[in-house]
């Protein structure tokens, strides 16, 4: 079984739940940066509810390959984002466990966006120990910049997609499955609860055993035209 999602900015719980539900995991750096999307962006827990951290980017950018988006060297933004992770997740029972692995991204200089994208996807990959290869379209033969030309070159497979792209994937012309998810609640670092946050929100707070929560909110069922 394969999944093919474009990279996302240390991405969400639904994203973590499909690496971890299937064989292969595709990273679609050559799909189209889509604005208003996760592509760039994730959502930090913070005491008044949440926050967007938001990668910076050159104008123009719609509609280019992701891999060939680039990063606005906006003074200090790397700072400003570590920040918002260190402020909000120090005190979590993890994040002095993972900061040695996490720190490091913010140091880096980026220029490209899915560079630094993927990496954050591998990061989040690696810690939870979730199961599929990963595997950047930019590497493959072609490469392939859709998702027909990419399942082409899987060959026979089943493609796992999120319910809310199902009818579009479908029209890969493989056989199909769609992940329903259910978001499950749990302890986040202050009151109340708020959805939708990066995948390192249930890792600070649960550690090890952040990736059987993710994987409570997973149902998979069969593709109903």
């Amino acid at each position: 079984m394969i999944a093919v999602r474009p990279p996302e900015y240390f991405p969400r719980l639904e994203y973590a739940a499909l690496m971890g539900a299937v064989d292969r995991f595709v990273l679609a750096d050559t799909f189209q940066y889509s604005r208003q999307s996760f592509q760039n962006r994730t959502k930090v827990r913070n005491p008044q509810g949440w926050q967007w951290v938001s990668i910076p980017l050159k104008g123009r950018q719609h509609g280019r390959p992701v891999c060939e988006v680039r990063i606005r060297q906006v003074e200090a933004w790397q700072k400003r984002h570590w920040k918002a992770f260190e402020y909000n997740y120090r005190p979590t029972p993890f994040f002095d466990f993972y900061e040695e692995a996490f720190a490091p991204l913010f140091t880096r200089r980026w220029t490209i966006l899915a560079d630094l994208t993927c990496a954050t996807v591998e990061l989040i990959h690696t810690l939870m120990d979730l199961p599929a290869t990963l595997v950047r379209a930019s590497t493959l033969a072609g490469p392939p910049d859709d998702l027909k030309s990419l399942i082409d070159q899987a060959g026979p497979t089943t493609l796992l997609a999120p319910a809310a792209s199902a009818a579009f994937d479908a029209q890969a012309g493989t056989p199909l499955q769609v992940l329903h998810y259910e978001h499950p609640h749990y302890r986040q670092a202050f009151d109340g609860f708020e959805p939708g946050m990066t995948a390192l929100d249930v890792l600070f707070n649960y550690g090890p055993e952040a990736a059987s929560i993710i994987r409570q909110g997973i149902r998979i069922m069969n593709f109903d035209v």
